[in-house]
């Protein structure tokens, strides 16, 4: 009899591929819609139980006679690596050719030369960390695929050129959760490895969906730009193989408890460039900016349960062997550096995605440098970072997806009174940008110990000061984007337009949870990260006494009381009131919004914000940012290769 937390794992390693398969086979929107809407439940009930159990004690199952398992995983792993070649050949792609060569030619290498005797004992382990992630991606992922069944029947209809091609679009979306649950559930490096490529293949495949000639291209970024990191994982693991232990180190559990970093500074670098690209780090921001040419579900997966939390999740997970060398300073400061940039870049965008985008790179970039830093507290910090980001920019693209849709545009400056346009999609909204930078929602708690936490690292006052014109940055572009939506010129009537009704409990449970797990997060604190911190820093982990100065009781009630005049507030600003018209310098100014100009000509009364295009601009910080980034990496892997250590 199989244990039931085996039953829950295989359950969500196995009946999303299925899915995919019968989602890929049949056509009509009813059955896909029940297929899709019954794997969901299935996958949300199983990520609640293994998550639940896990939080309760960790987890660590074994697996006898696994070689047929490790096989397997193998040909897929070829199978990834052929299809980028083979679709490079055919779009004379020259360096995604290059780059799925050499990485065919490590697989294979390390498969058949290098992994004898490393047999990992224990093949699926779940830590707190582990239940965090799964949670995120058995329930946001799953909501983001119940809410592209609506979206998807108005994508079409909006963008009549892009073939239909909905079953081969589903079919990756569950592909890339069985992947993500991969990812995060596995002990064994090689298995891991095999999970992060086929993450990389769906991206890549749905980032060109629309196999537009713009789609292409970015597609093939994403894929060369990831190829690059997957490479540097094999390398890590091939260095890893190199080094004498007498237990496996192909297991993530035995690496943790590996007790001399020094010998590890070499794998440690790989891994942190392997970190940077998937979470779309400087210099390799650019792929994920480009991804926002696939359809919303896409880029709302790729930002908040998939793709780059992959990439931060293998940093978080590794965080504290970082915390021993200068790879983990050098990678802290090129995530800080990266929070500054692309939130000075965001405040350049118009375009809400694009927004959106850079605000993810952003606070990657934060969780980035918390986990180099890799202190106790630093990783309380990026937990609560990837889960409150999570829920929120779910939420924001969700909601931007449908309003493009309903307005016909996705700038920001056609969000004018938006709240009373489209009152559930705006609340959703403004409930999803507070989530992000105003207190008392998670972000703001999450950067207030990331603070606390760089007051302690090296080099403490560089990422100080990094994390403090960052978040004022952060404040500027948040702040314009939901002045628009309460803003307006002339009183516009609310619209009378119908939501999908996957996308409206999509959108309601997501706002839902942004609101729960800001309530919650003294509960995930002394629950969930607490006592993850006490088995990886048993002797270091000091509680920040700062979070509990005030009973939690109070603390709860007084977000409580915050986030319900928060939302009463929304809803008050979509009845009828005063409206004061601008003030023009003594022009008249009709009930049209309109002045009557020189010369007799009527003119539009407009508002718009500050984008700063000459100092935050993409021309003015993209290229020097490269430079200076990809320096530092050079710098983190010859110190990589030095083996330099702290010595504090």
């Amino acid at each position: 009899m199989y244990p039931p937390e085996l039953i829950a794992i295989l359950v969500l390693l196995l009946v999303p591929v299925c899915a995919a398969v019968l989602l890929a086979i049949f056509k009509p929107d009813l059955v896909r819609n029940i297929l899709a809407g019954i794997t969901s439940v299935i996958i949300i009930g199983a990520s609640a139980f293994l998550a639940w159990k896990a939080l309760l004690a960790p987890v660590s199952l074994t697996l006898e006679n696994t070689e047929w398992i490790g096989m397997l995983l193998f040909v897929v792993e070829l199978g990834v690596a052929l299809v980028i070649l083979g679709l490079s050949i055919k779009y004379r792609k020259i360096l995604p050719l290059i780059l799925s060569v050499i990485q065919l030619i490590l697989i294979v290498r390390l498969e058949y030369f290098g992994t004898a005797g490393h047999d990992v004992i224990t093949t699926f382990t779940i830590t707190n960390l582990s239940a965090v992630m799964v949670l995120i991606i058995g329930i946001i992922g799953t909501l983001i695929c119940v809410y592209a069944l609506g979206y998807m029947k108005d994508y079409h209809e909006h963008q009549i050129a892009v073939p239909v091609r909905k079953r081969y679009f589903f079919a990756l979306m569950f592909l890339f959760l069985s992947a993500m649950f991969g990812l995060v559930l596995f002990n064994n490096l090689m298995w891991i490895l095999c999970a992060w490529e086929v993450t990389t293949l769906c991206s890549f495949l749905l980032i060109g969906y629309s196999r537009t000639p713009e789609a292409v291209n970015n597609a093939f970024r994403a894929v060369w730009m990831n190829l690059i990191g997957g490479i540097c994982f094999t390398l890590a693991i091939t260095f890893l193989l190199r080094i004498n232990s007498p237990v496996s180190l192909l297991s993530v559990t035995n690496l943790l408890h590996f007790p001399n970093v020094s010998a590890l500074t070499i794998p440690l670098a790989f891994i942190a460039v392997a970190g940077l690209t998937k979470a779309a780090q400087m210099p390799f921001s650019t792929w994920l900016t480009g991804a926002m040419v696939a359809p919303t579900p896409v880029s709302a997966l790729l930002h908040s349960s998939t793709m780059v939390k992959a990439g931060v999740y293998l940093l978080v997970l590794f965080a504290p062997l970082f915390s021993q060398t200068w790879v983990g300073i050098f990678l802290a400061l090129i995530g800080a550096f990266t929070f500054l940039v692309t939130s000075a870049l965001a405040i350049s965008q118009s375009n809400a995605k694009k927004v959106l985008a850079y605000s993810t790179i952003a606070n990657l970039g934060l969780i980035t440098a918390c986990a180099g830093i890799g202190t106790a507290q630093a990783i309380e910090a990026a937990i609560l970072l990837i889960i409150f980001h999570a829920v929120a920019k779910a939420l924001l693209f969700l909601c931007v997806g449908a309003v493009e849709h309903k307005i016909g545009s996705r700038d920001i400056e056609d969000m004018d009174g938006l709240l009373v346009r489209l009152p559930l999609l705006a609340t959703m909204m403004v409930i999803g940008i507070c989530g992000m930078y105003l207190a008392p929602f998670g972000m703001l708690i999450s950067k207030w110990v990331a603070l606390e936490a760089f007051l302690t690292a090296p080099l403490g006052c560089v990422f100080i000061t990094l994390l403090a014109f960052g978040s004022a940055f952060t404040i500027f572009f948040w702040t314009k984007w939901l002045g628009k939506l309460f803003m307006r010129m002339t009183r516009p009537p609310a619209e009378k337009i119908a939501l999908h009704i996957s996308e409206k409990i999509s959108v309601i449970v997501m706002g839902v949870l942004v609101i729960v797990c800001c309530l919650g997060f003294p509960a995930i604190i002394s629950g969930v990260i607490i006592p993850y911190l006490e088995t990886i820093h048993p002797y270091f982990y000091q509680p920040n006494n700062g979070l509990y100065f005030f009973d939690t009781l109070v603390m709860l009630g007084l977000m409580a009381a915050i986030l319900l005049l928060l939302v009463a507030g929304a809803f008050v600003g979509t009845k009828e009131g005063r409206l004061i018209p601008p003030y023009l310098g003594g022009r008249a100014v009709d009930a049209e919004g309109r002045f009557l100009g020189s010369l007799g000509v009527y003119k539009e009364a407009k508002t718009s914000n500050y984008y700063l295009e000459e100092y935050c601009g993409e021309k003015v910080l993209l290229k020097p940012s490269w430079v200076i980034s990809g320096v530092l990496i050079i710098v983190m892997l010859v110190l990589g290769f030095m083996g330099v250590m702290i010595w504090i």
